[in-house]
């Protein structure tokens, strides 16, 4: 496509509100459950990592400049545009797509054989959460989360939790704020990603949970539904560190009839965060890959 090639630099721009609905209508077509590529993501935290968008009808590509210059999510949408977009970027440098997984892996050893290398991206990889396992806990697998969960439970006497809407979105957004300051400067960008997708709770179309331990808020949990059966916890903020593990129970037992998985977004390659995440017996890590273009 000579004409996106030349012109595909102007079509990047800011992930805005009104893109929304395009937005999901393409993912949602494309079959993508990653929930790096939902809308409530890119929104929240275009402004860490440098989130732009070139949107075309049936298919966008996201450039991710926290990740290098050239570096890309891969595109999202039909086999046209994907190739539409790939052909143009090429056209003009070699990029670097993350988030590949791996039926796109085959997408670009099929379409561009030979020009691609690949790399496991374990740090990127998204836990899957069985929602009715999580809730049940049966079984020796799950006696350690069990007994977190039970030491959380038993730090207050008792318990509440509420719907999160605008009705009590200034709550939450309180607790955010005690929590980055609890925890210092390498939550900022966190804490700011969070702030964004609370202050625009309604129209990202979040669901979330606040809770009380004694009549205190102590948690809130704020997130998106990437499909009816998947729900992505985007937020999780929890002052007392002791009641994670419930909160998130708390939460699953919570969540709509119809959610069957729940995603709970990568580890980053933090130790104490990955021992936390394997703890909880994911169902699934899905493979991810980065894709760099040989040169």
């Amino acid at each position: 496509m000579p004409s996106e090639a030349i012109h595909l630099q102007s079509f990047f721009s800011p992930v805005l509100l009104q893109q929304k609905e395009q937005i999901e209508q393409i993912r949602a077509a494309s079959g993508c459950t990653l929930y790096t590529y939902t809308f409530p993501t890119l929104f929240a935290w275009q402004a860490d990592e440098r989130y732009e968008i070139a949107l075309r009808n049936d298919a966008f590509l996201v450039k991710n400049g926290a990740r290098g210059e050239h570096a890309y999510l891969f595109p999202c949408g039909s086999d046209e545009g994907r190739l539409a977009l790939t052909d143009a970027l090429i056209a003009r440098e070699a990029p670097t797509f993350y988030f590949v997984r791996d039926e796109d892996k085959s997408f670009l050893e099929t379409n561009y054989p030979g020009r691609f290398r690949f790399s496991l991206c374990r740090d990127d990889f998204p836990y899957l959460y069985d929602k009715a396992a999580q809730i049940a806990l049966s079984g020796k697998g799950y006696k350690n989360l069990r007994h977190q969960i039970h030491l959380g439970r038993a730090a207050a006497g008792t318990w509440r939790s509420e719907p999160l809407s605008e009705a009590n979105i200034d709550r939450a957004l309180e607790l955010n704020r005690r929590w980055s300051e609890s925890r210092g400067l390498e939550t900022v960008a966190d804490s700011a990603a969070a702030e964004t997708a609370l202050r625009h709770f309604s129209e990202l179309s979040l669901w979330g949970l606040l809770f009380q331990a004694d009549g205190q808020d102590i948690a809130y949990v704020a997130g998106s539904f990437v499909t009816p059966e998947i729900y992505d916890i985007s937020f999780c903020k929890v002052l007392d560190p002791r009641c994670d593990c419930y909160i998130k129970w708390a939460l699953y037992a919570a969540l709509p009839p119809e959610v069957k998985t729940v995603d709970s977004e990568e580890d980053m390659g933090l130790t104490g965060l990955r021992t936390h995440k394997l703890l909880r017996q994911p169902k699934e890590l899905t493979r991810v890959w980065k894709g760099s273009l040989n040169t």
